[in-house]
């Protein structure tokens, strides 16, 4: 079986976050025998840095075929025709070196809709698994219904990563998809017996420093719960537009004894300091799934989630809080209720059942049988 899946990108040293959720399904895949080209479109601003043009290697086991063109923020109805050249382009280099694919998977509605464009009357089956979270806003873009309506309807099967998207996509534009999904790299993010006599009481935050993650909310409520309290602590991992905001906001409650903003890092330095800590807490306004949540409950930690679409798929009263969107009020009591709580929780059962449900193997194994039915 020979898979095509399309991206926007793969992480890098640098741009540890960029394509992650494709690779690592690519990756669960390569690993159960699926012969797979990582095809990759990467027209983000000339800002972020990479090598420009064409590129071939294989990087953990995937080969990645891969075009990079600095555009950025561009007209949509440029940047598609951009891209659909480049894809094209690229397509004819992967089946002159591996031959033509049974199966065509794209990731997001970006690259769906190219696809959908470049490939509906090629007689390959298309596939095409949705994460994109402004699917599920309440009213959509005239351009993202546009592009809904011209990609979901070529494809032979589409994925939705929670049961939230599934029925925002059924309503939006009829699309009858199956819900797989994110996998959570249990290598890394895996159970370690906790020390019960840390110093210190640790909250960990996980997200990209930008305003739908909710980070001042966060560091607001903390303050109200646990200002003076030196012991207690709040460790924000992640990068964005208001790490100044939050820096700002932090020196102004004179909380730079308790509230750390420790940047962009590795998963295996964010699953140790998981381990080392006693509750998650993230406060999203809108989330597709929440890989991040998944995440910190692989390693067994209980969580503090907003009703934001994805986490309640997966967060119950056994391993954790499910708080509504922006109430500053619940999300300061249930930080508090988990600093007297959080040692009821079972933190081995927490993760042994993350990794029932959202391992490679689980959620590899899944995509697997649905490429079956296909062919």
């Amino acid at each position: 079986m020979k898979v095509l899946i399309v991206s926007r990108g793969y992480p890098t040293e640098k741009y540890k976050m960029n394509g992650i959720f494709e690779f690592d399904q690519v990756k669960a895949l390569v690993k159960a025998g699926v012969e797979v080209v990582y095809a990759v479109i990467d027209v983000r601003s000339i800002r972020r840095w990479r090598k420009w043009g064409y590129e071939s290697f294989v990087k953990e086991g995937v080969q990645i075929e891969a075009i990079n063109i600095p555009c950025g923020r561009i007209p949509n109805y440029i940047l598609n025709k951009i891209k659909k050249a480049a894809l094209n382009r690229l397509y004819k280099k992967i089946v002159n070196k591996y031959g033509e694919p049974d199966i065509i998977h794209s990731h997001f509605i970006g690259m769906g809709y190219i696809t959908a464009e470049l490939f509906k009357n090629s007689g390959i089956p298309l596939i095409h698994t949705e994460h994109f979270s402004g699917m599920n806003q309440d009213e959509l873009s005239g351009y993202h219904q546009d592009i809904g309506n011209n990609t979901y309807i070529y494809m032979k099967k589409v994925i939705t990563v929670s049961n939230y998207l599934a029925d925002n996509l059924k309503n939006k534009f009829g699309v009858a998809s199956i819900v797989i999904p994110n996998i959570v790299d249990t290598s890394n993010f895996r159970y370690k017996p906790f020390n019960k006599f840390y110093d210190t009481f640790n909250f960990i935050s996980v997200g990209n420093l930008l305003a739908n993650k909710r980070m001042v909310l966060l560091i607001k409520s903390f303050y109200d719960a646990f200002k003076g309290k030196k012991k207690i602590k709040l460790y924000i991992y992640g990068e964005g537009p208001e790490r100044k905001t939050l820096e700002t906001l932090i020196k102004k409650l004179d909380l730079a004894n308790q509230v750390f903003l420790e940047g962009l890092v590795d998963r295996k330095t964010i699953a140790k300091k998981m381990q080392e800590s006693h509750c998650f807490v993230l406060a999203s306004k809108l989330e597709t799934f929440g890989v991040a949540y998944i995440e910190a409950m692989a390693t067994g930690l209980p969580v503090i989630a907003t009703k934001c679409g994805g986490p309640e798929m997966f967060i119950n009263d056994k391993n954790g809080l499910l708080i509504e969107v922006d109430n500053k009020i619940e999300l300061t009591e249930a930080m508090k209720y988990m600093k007297q709580q959080s040692g009821k929780y079972n933190r081995k059962s927490i993760a042994t059942e993350i990794k029932e449900k959202f391992s490679s193997e689980v959620v590899g194994g899944k995509i697997i049988r649905e490429y079956r039915r296909i062919l």
